[in-house]
């Protein structure tokens, strides 16, 4: 699938318009200007200038999860600048637009020009917490649709077939303490603590929706892939074999331990203590990921979230090279008897495919069940499944397709037997 992505989030430039002044203009005295070079130079005071619009800019591309793909196609990308509330429930579009990605294109720049006349009044009308947010969703043209309809987002946006990205709320210096002036020359987007490092993801679960971040950066770790999207994708639009496959899931006891390896983002975990709330999940990847995993527990998981009152989400580093471990982190993985133990788009790196199904024969025992959600994106990921079940004798239970099949994504439910 595609996901709309950011590679700038939005930054502003100011136009200026200039006021009258009493003042000649000064000539240019540019030493590539032949007939300026010989002209007198005129000495005039400032001009005065006043800033009347603002200019937003940003930068998108679209591409694979992974960004091994760009979309190939013309497209219609939706633009909207929405403000909100940070202290009130009040929400306004401020400006949409619509701008045109091309076959061939790698990156497309967006240009949204906003008067601050609206920007004062739309910061007057909420309040002095207001936030604003840039929005990008993709309609497909008609002829390539079919190729590409493989996500419907929690909006209900039926034509946004691509995973749409919102940026992290900004505000404008200089708005909240009135200081566009006749001397001032540019208001700036400011974003709170490192806000410009994320971007904002919606994902539908169920009833409810996830709420998730993901970097910029060029890192694997720390960006959404497919499966654990369509995992929740699934898990909200297909209401009988959800249940069924809930029910293969679900331990025994009640409530369960689940251990989530290779978390990422979180997708999955958070997910699942959606579907499980009561459960006590804790999600591994290494170090790096704290910050985006830790975020994301606390964006889904408040105190008046189920998963925070009756159960409990957290994370924990953990290298699937035990040496790198401390004996605090290694203690956290193998002491405890997991219902549930998680995986998501781990198998794609053969390389890792030895140490990953050595974990896996530590944490996996008679009572555990251990779901493998993944994209087949070669052949050779057969491989894992045979180490598993050599390794550890674990045989299918359950295999559930993620729709679309063209995602080439499943779920697998694997239980120890003999």
């Amino acid at each position: 699938m595609y996901h709309v992505r950011f590679l700038k989030v939005p930054y502003s430039k100011s136009s200026r318009s200039l006021l009258k002044s009493d003042s000649p203009k000064k000539s240019s005295t540019r030493p590539n200007d032949a007939k300026a070079v010989n002209a007198p130079q005129i000495i005039s005071r400032p001009q005065a200038f006043s800033v009347s619009t603002c200019t937003i800019n940003s930068v998108v591309t679209l591409t694979t999860d992974l960004g091994d793909y760009f979309f190939y196609g013309n497209a219609t990308l939706s633009v909207s600048l929405i403000a909100s509330g940070q202290l009130s429930s009040k929400t306004t579009n401020v400006i949409h637009t619509e701008v045109q990605w091309k076959t061939g294109m790698r990156a497309l720049p967006i240009v949204l020009e906003v008067s601050m006349k609206q920007l004062s009044r739309t910061i007057k009308n909420i309040g002095a917490d207001v936030r604003f947010y840039m929005r990008v969703r993709l309609n497909m043209d008609t002829e390539y649709k079919d190729e590409n309809e493989i996500y419907v987002d929690s909006y209900g946006d039926t034509l946004s077939k691509v995973l749409p990205v919102t940026s992290l709320g900004f505000w404008f210096s200089g708005s909240e303490e009135r200081r566009a002036r006749a001397h001032d020359t540019q208001w700036t987007i400011r974003y709170d603590n490192d806000n410009q490092r994320y971007v904002s993801r919606d994902i539908p679960i169920g009833v409810t929706s996830l709420k998730l971040v993901e970097e910029l950066g060029e890192s694997v770790a720390r960006h959404l892939w497919d499966s654990g999207i369509l995992l929740g994708s699934f898990l909200a639009s297909s209401p009988r074999n959800r249940e069924v496959f809930v029910e293969q899931l679900r331990a025994a006891s009640k409530p369960m331990r689940i251990l989530e390896l290779g978390s990422g983002c979180g997708t999955v975990g958070l997910t699942l203590s959606k579907v499980f709330p009561q459960s006590h999940v804790v999600l591994t990847d290494l170090d790096s990921a704290r910050a985006v995993c830790e975020r994301n527990i606390a964006l889904n998981c408040t105190r008046n979230n189920s998963s925070r009152a009756n159960g409990k989400v957290e994370f924990s580093s953990f290298n699937w090279d035990n040496g790198n471990n401390t004996a605090e982190e290694n203690a956290k993985v193998y002491s405890a008897e997991w219902d549930l133990v998680v995986s998501c788009d781990c198998t794609y790196n053969t390389d890792s495919f030895d140490i990953l199904t050595d974990v896996l024969l530590k944490v996996v025992s008679r009572r555990t069940k251990l779901l493998l959600v993944h994209k087949e994106r070669h052949g050779s990921e057969a491989r894992v499944f045979e180490l598993l079940r050599e390794k550890n004798n674990l045989q299918f239970q359950w295999r559930q397709q993620l729709e679309p099949a063209c995602a080439k994504s499943t779920a697998d439910i694997l239980v120890p037997v003999g």
